[in-house]
């Protein structure tokens, strides 16, 4: 772990953890499963990548999926999440230092965080408030995308949503919409 980020990291109480799984929980489970990434659902603001290699798996679960939910936000045009982009970069440079282990522990949401920023360094016709910085789509290619070259191949589709959802353990993931 980084200096920087260990510095900064607070082990949560065992109340404080369950306080932000539950609020988590509760956003995925409320409405997610069917909006999607089209949806803008607001989750709690915590700074989840401290939590990228987190001993608890839930937890770590869930700052990765955040992560890659807000990313896909952006993706579909809403990138509020990431205004101020020195945000973005704790964010980036906790997914260079952790990738490994998310791409073993979490393929369908590491598949969808490479698949979105792929899109997000690729594609300018974001409006310039709203592009990611230049210094950013450097880490993110030189950083992270550049140091495994499947990751363009293998990544660059996402799987199935349902796929998605399942990893994320959102409840009735699988029912049809009513």
């Amino acid at each position: 772990m980084s200096s920087e980020v260990k510095k900064i990291q607070k082990d949560l109480t065992r109340e404080e953890k369950s306080m932000v799984l539950a609020e988590i929980k509760k956003v995925l489970n409320s409405g997610f499963r069917i909006l999607g990434f089209d949806g803008g659902m607001a989750f709690p603001h915590y700074p989840c990548y401290l939590y990228f290699s987190d001993s608890d798996k839930e937890l770590r679960r869930y700052s990765i999926g955040i992560f890659s939910i807000w990313l896909g936000y952006w993706n579909t045009g809403c990138s509020f999440r990431f205004t101020k982009q020195s945000e973005l970069y704790k964010y980036i440079k906790a997914l260079v230092e952790y990738q490994e282990e998310i791409e073993k522990d979490f393929p369908v949401l590491f598949n969808y965080i490479v698949s979105f920023l792929i899109e997000l360094t690729e594609n300018y016709g974001y409006a310039e408030e709203t592009r990611m910085k230049l210094y950013i789509i450097n880490i993110v290619k030189e950083d992270f995308l550049s140091k495994k070259s499947y990751y363009r191949e293998k990544y660059r589709n996402r799987i199935n949503f349902i796929e998605f959802l399942k990893e994320l353990k959102v409840e009735d993931y699988d029912k049809p919409y009513e």
